[in-house]
């Protein structure tokens, strides 16, 4: 993927995550879920753990493109469509979608 998720592209606060999530209703939801869990034992260490839990997940809602991207993908791929795409094993090491090695300049 050409984007990375920018670490400063949102606030972490519990507003900011809100707004971020907007892009993803589902992660907006489970967002206030756990929020509102936490909230309801005035646990301010758990309050704390639902931010952190999710401000990556806010970070990838609210870098520019990175979402599109990732989604573009996903359809890419559930259509079969892997023209093109790089894969890597767990040890790094590169290859196309019909398993065949290739060289993607990172060895593993």
């Amino acid at each position: 993927m050409a984007h990375e998720v920018d670490p400063s592209s949102c606030e972490r606060t519990p507003e900011a995550i809100r707004a971020a999530l907007q892009r993803r209703p589902d992660w907006l939801r489970a967002f206030e879920q756990d929020w509102l869990s936490a909230a309801a034992d005035f646990d301010r260490p758990a309050l704390d753990s639902v931010t952190d839990r999710w401000f990556p997940f806010a970070c990838a809602c609210a870098t520019p493109g990175y979402l599109d991207e990732v989604e573009q993908t996903v359809r890419r791929m559930t259509d079969g469509d892997t023209e093109g795409m790089l894969f890597r094993d767990a040890d790094g090491h590169a290859y196309d979608s019909d398993n065949r090695p290739i060289d993607a300049g990172r060895s593993g």
